[in-house]
Parts: C-alpha cells; structure tokens; sequence
C-alpha cells in the first residue's frame, strides 16, 4: 500500500535562480526502506523537509505530495517523523527521560500512557542504563540514538532521517542503523534516509533512489543501482558505492557485484587463489619531516571542578605542512583537544607550546556558527574587512576561494539554507580568507559527498605543500586512509596509537577501512578500494 505519492514536485528557494528539485516523481509503500543519495546540493534534504509540513523549507512549491492516502496537509504531525543530521539541534530537554516524554505530554496524553511508551522505547533500544541521565553529558552517538527514540515513542507511520550518522564514529553508526532496521522490521515503520555514507546503508535498503540536479536520476534495488554506477569509475557517484562493488567495477569483475564485507572476501578469495604481499611504504613516507611547532605534553582538562578528566595525560608532537588526522569514539575529546590547541580552553595540568607568530583557524563540527550575516557574500566580505582587505583585494579574493570551494552560486543565499555539504565548503571558504598557518577542522566531511571530499583532500595537500599543517578530527575513516600522511586514535583522553595510515589502519578490527576488513588475509596492507586493485592488476600481469 503507497504511504507516499510525490508528482511532478517542484521547489524553488527565494533566493534561488535555479530549481532545488524539478519534476520529482516518487512513490513509497508501507514498511519500505528507502535510501536516497546524491551529491551535495543535489536535493536530498530539501525534498526531506518537503514531505513533513512543518519543516518545509520557505520558498514556491508545485507539484503534489499526498502522504496516507490524503494530502501533506491533512496528515497527523505526529505520523511522520524526523530525525536530524546533528544531533544536538534536536535535544530541548535536560534529562534523556524527560526528552523521551516532550513529544507525548504535547500530544496530551496522559500520566501513565507517557509512562508505558517511555519504558517501553527505552527497552526496546537499549537506553534503559541512562535514562536518568543528563542529555548534555550524553555522547554524540547516544543523543542520536535518543533522538530516535523520542520521536519513535510517538508511532510514527514514516520516519525520515537526514544523514542520522553523519557524525557518529563507525561503532555508534552502525548502533544506530540496527536500531532503525529493528523498528522497520519488528514495527513495520516505513524509513526513508537520506546518507552520503553509504558502506553501511547501502545494503540495508530495499529501494535506492540517486539523485542529481534536483531530480531522481535512478531509482531501484541496490542490487541494480550499484551495478548501473559501477559501469562507470569516473562518475561522481562511483565513490558512494560500498568497498565491495567499487573493488569488484575496479578489477573488471563480472557477474553479480558483490555489495557487503562478506560477498566483497568471497569475490577476492575466488579471484586471488594465493597470498599477495604489499610493497613496503618508503620511508619518508613513515616520519614527519618538518620543523616541530605544536608540542602537547602531558595534557589534562576537565570542564568541572570536580568533574572527570575529558584529557588525560595527553602528549602529541605536530609538524610543519603535515596532515594529521585524529580519529575516535564519540565523546573520546576530539573537539576539546582543538578547543584547546587554539586557546579557546586551558588545561590544568601539562603544557601546550606553539611556535610563536602562527595564525590558527578553527572550522567548528556546526560549520554555520561561523557565519554573522544573513546573506553568504555579505559574511564573506565582512570577513574580509577583518582581516585587513581593501575592497579589490577581498573582492578578488572572494572570487578565488568561490570557485575553488564551488559557492559562487550560493553567495546570495542564507548561509542556514544552504545543504550541510554546502555549508562545510562555505565555512571552509571563509577560513581561508585569513591564510592561516595551522588549520584545524572538525568533522569537515560531514554532508560532503564524495567529489567534495577528493576537492576538499586536493586543497589539504595543496596547503601542507605551502607549509600549512592541517589537523582534522574526523569519523570519516575512508578519507583518514585515502587522504591524511598520519592518524592517531584518540581513547579514553589520550592518544593510544599513531602512525602512518598504513601502519594505523592494517591491525585494526574496527577503526579500519572496509577495503581493509574485505583484503585481510588475502592481500597484505591494503587499506583503499585503490590499494587492492592496484595489486590485483600487478599480480595479475606478471
């Protein structure tokens, strides 16, 4: 039975010249699991907001949406849920039991029906051990998980999430996605999920819709959608595809494309009857080069007196023009550890010494707190009067960055309407107006797509070869692989491991890339798609 019917929808935002979604057509059956991917920009979240009324976007819309049998309007606000891609903007309460309740008590229900709904979401997720707890002492990956229990206790009969795991760590994201397939397959709630990483959610969706431009280019099971993108390794969408598929289209595989961890072992085993050793990484590639100019010994913070410690005993040497990335559980101190390397907090204990003379730039993990205006060019130019620019030079250098950064055709937009992938590349923009010499960035793959993490990776490189020493926080550990010269994992308020990515990514079972988990104990120290095809190709040829 259709729970969703969307046709010919089209969507312009205010300030827009150009259709945000033009002539979708899109149909949802009861108990579905739909995921929806596409590039940054491309329409995912806007026609997400679309479908629940009270979260639609401002703007001129065409087209019809009916959602139950009747029109968006007339559906009960209660029967479509939504969870957001940052956990925080969700949370309105102080104590998780108390978020638990908000929805009900302002549906009026009463006393003992909120009691039994609580208790009874609490269980069925696992949050039962933290129920009394404070929201804000809650780790990012349990504020999401809350999040879905929350809006959950109210019944929904369609749950939408906006990339829901987009700032979770590996572990607590695929927490989170077996929790949603556990409401879809023991509740039969119907799912639609927007996600630019897809390893995970890729496989567990009945239908994949692709979309492109505003418009839903590919719709089918993911079965089909993999093998369409997989025809073509230089599309844009090539990179979304799961390890499995992508190291499948890469070594010419035929047949069917295998799509999980499992089927991608299967598929190299049966290709690759004996044991491949990798090369050996030169050694310069092992140890920084450059001058020493960030040394952390011995580090302690807490943000109550009598708190615990978030930092504990943590000592790290960084080098000029490295690229460094820092990798960790949710809650480990990935973003205290930059509040304190630029000076926003101090320990009370242990040092922190920078080389004197050094600007450092700080892109938060909420890229659009760093904007003050109301429109993304005033914000850039006001930006650019701060850092002593006469109005040719800002303006030249505006068009620079905007180009680079791809948001020219944002510059008339609020910064708070633009995509979470547009907003990171605006932010990104806008630091660099000041030519910092260490750049610090928190999370900035969040709501990238893949095209926008290879831009974002060629800038990074492009800067350490200036000089520039870049330090990211991230969860993303395909770009950590792919792009970064060290990883260091971050646990328990020290760093416990560190290493080129090779070194890093080959011993671990879980802080590791899919390319890795798939080649283990057929070839040695792969750790990319690209990795295991290169040496496929070269033991193939001899």
């Amino acid at each position: 039975m259709e729970i969703l019917g969307i046709e010919n929808l089209k969507f312009k935002y205010p300030s827009g010249e150009k259709y945000a979604l033009d002539a979708v057509d899109l149909t949802v059956d009861e108990g579905e699991v739909l995921l929806l991917c596409g590039s940054s920009g491309s329409g995912k979240t806007t026609l997400l907001r679309l479908i629940k009324a009270e979260l639609a976007p401002h703007g001129t819309i065409e087209g019809n949406i009916r959602l139950f049998g009747g029109d968006r309007e007339s559906a009960d606000t209660c029967d479509v849920g939504f969870v957001m891609q940052n956990p925080q903007n969700q949370i309105v309460t102080d104590k998780v039991w108390h978020e638990l309740a908000f929805g009900l008590e302002n549906m009026g229900m009463d006393k003992e029906t909120i009691r039994l709904r609580t208790g009874e979401m609490a269980s069925f997720l696992g949050i039962s051990s933290w129920f009394e707890k404070n929201t804000n002492e809650l780790s990012g990956g349990q504020t999401q998980i809350l999040n879905l229990a929350s809006v959950m206790a109210m019944q929904p009969k369609l749950l939408l999430l906006d990339e829901p795991i987009s700032q979770l760590d590996p572990i607590a994201a695929r927490e989170f996605l077996n929790a949603v397939m556990r409401l879809n397959r023991e509740m039969g709630t119907t799912v639609i999920m927007t996600e630019h990483r897809l390893e995970d959610a890729f496989t567990l969706a009945d239908r994949v819709a692709v979309m492109d431009g505003g418009r839903i280019r590919l719709c089918g099971s993911p079965e089909k959608v993999s093998s369409e993108i997989a025809r073509d390794d230089t599309s844009a969408l090539f990179s979304s595809l799961p390890a499995a598929a992508r190291i499948f289209s890469m070594t010419g595989g035929v047949g069917k494309c295998p799509l999980t961890v499992r089927e991608g072992r299967a598929y190299l085993k049966e290709r690759l009857v004996s044991h491949i050793k990798a090369e050996e990484p030169n050694r310069e590639d092992k140890e920084p080069s450059g001058e020493r100019i960030i040394r952390l010994k011995n580090i302690r913070f807490r943000y109550k007196k009598d708190g615990e410690d978030i930092i504990k005993d943590l000592s790290l040497d960084v080098y000029s023009g490295e690229n460094l990335c820092i990798l960790g559980a949710n809650g480990a101190g990935k973003s205290t550890l930059l509040k304190l390397l630029c000076s926003q907090i101090r320990p009370y204990m242990g040092t922190v010494r920078i080389n004197k003379g050094l600007r450092l730039a700080l892109l938060p993990q909420r890229a659009e707190m760093v904007f003050l205006k109301d429109k993304l060019a005033d914000d850039l130019k006001l930006h650019c009067r701060e850092c002593g620019l006469d109005e040719k030079e800002g303006g030249e250098r505006i068009k620079a960055l905007s180009d680079r950064f791809d948001i020219t055709e944002l510059l008339n937009r609020h910064p708070y309407d633009l995509s979470g992938g547009e907003t990171q590349r605006a932010a990104l923009a806008k630091l660099m107006i000041s030519k910092p010499d260490i750049l610090l960035l928190d999370e900035p793959t969040k709501g990238i797509d893949p095209a926008g993490k290879k831009e974002l990776a060629r800038l990074v490189q492009d800067m350490c070869a200036l000089g520039v020493t870049v330090i990211t926080v991230t969860h993303d550990i395909e770009y950590a692989a792919s792009h970064s010269k060290r990883c260091a994992l971050l646990f328990n308020g020290e760093i416990i491991s560190s290493g080129t990515p090779r070194e890093f990514f080959c011993g671990n079972s879980f802080y590791t890339t899919a390319a890795n988990r798939i080649s283990r104990d057929v070839i040695d120290s792969a750790i990319t798609c690209e990795d295991v095809a290169r040496l496929c190709t070269h033991r193939e040829e001899k």
